[in-house]
């Protein structure tokens, strides 16, 4: 008579295509999708509702086949997700990136590749949609001068206003280092940014054990090219664990009601329903709050036109 099979929790620390590396005490199981589990993962018609209904960070019970290979059952409820959608041709599928993260780390440049505000805002959304906390942090200092670096921290206090914290790092200074070591400290970090802005070249240089690869910036395109292949999470000697994303160039929201948008900018909440029409967009509209806010320097010309862009796709 053969040895009966257990079923175990486990939580998936990296994710390829068709299969997943699950963690379980001391050991790391290669497991795939039982049949049934991808069945409930689709519509009624046999639409698929998910790029991968697994995701790194996820917790799942799985049963061990042997000391190398299992299958998972089941996938445990979520805390938090930071999800996208799916940049494939069909666009109207979610795509989580990483399942139960306590926050985002939303890495900008201050050159190569040059700041995208509209980028960095949807990072913010997309935290605030997953149920996260977000960390902005501007690398490269080291590339600008003392006068743009003024400029750049009047621009970002905008964000620390909102109550974002801001880290200021380069590589090249390591005590610049020190807030984000503090930040991601025993905590389950998603690092996300475009390509090029130097995520794995800051995390190589809070962990060199880490040895992540690493690429250069085009000097006509100004992108970054990638080096990063799959979402992976590691542990930090410092205590947390990140997980380090593959440059994302578009960053489709997913879970967001872009009919009421306004509500992702916590810099708008003062002025909601006090434009002259109750249905205001917030883009064109007379007698509109919003606007006249914008206008007066209250609301900054970087996070409003973040919004219009969204809020109207052009």
């Amino acid at each position: 008579m053969g040895s009966i099979l257990t079923r175990e929790q486990g939580r998936v620390i990296r994710a390829r295509t068709g299969f997943y590396d699950v963690q379980h005490d001391d050991i790391t199981l290669r497991c795939t999708l039982r049949g049934t589990l991808k069945r409930r993962h689709r519509s009624e018609t046999g639409r698929r509702l998910y790029a991968d209904p697994v995701a790194v960070g996820d917790w799942v019970v799985f049963t061990q086949l042997d000391m190398e290979e299992g299958i998972i059952e089941d996938i445990l409820p979520r805390q938090t997700k930071f999800s996208r959608q799916y940049a494939g041709k069909h666009g109207d599928i979610e795509q989580v990136i990483v399942a139960n993260a306590h926050q985002i780390v939303a890495v900008v440049a201050t050159l190569m590749p040059p700041i995208n505000f509209r980028t960095l805002d949807r990072f913010l959304i997309l935290a605030e949609a997953g149920d996260m906390e977000a960390v902005v942090c501007l690398n490269k200092m080291d590339l600008v001068d003392e006068a743009e670096r003024t400029e750049l921290a009047a621009t970002f206090a905008v964000y620390e206003k909102l109550g974002y914290q801001v880290i200021y790092t380069s590589i090249n200074v390591p005590e610049s280092l020190d807030a984000l070591r503090d930040a991601l400290k025993n905590k389950l970090s998603v690092i996300v940014g475009a390509s090029g802005v130097g995520k794995s070249s800051l995390l190589n240089a809070l962990q060199p054990s880490l040895n992540l690869r690493i690429g250069e910036v085009g000097m006509r395109t100004q992108k970054g090219r990638h080096t990063t292949t799959l979402v992976e999470l590691f542990p930090l000697d410092i205590g947390g664990e990140v997980a380090d994303t593959p440059g994302i160039r578009e960053v489709g929201l997913w879970g967001v009601d872009t009919e009421n948008l306004e509500h992702y900018f916590p810099e708008m909440e003062p002025y909601l329903g006090t434009c002259k029409y109750n249905d205001c967009a917030h883009v064109a509209e007379p007698d509109c709050a919003i606007q006249e806010a914008v206008k007066a320097g209250e609301i900054h010309t970087e996070r409003y036109r973040s919004y219009v862009v969204l809020r109207t796709g052009f």
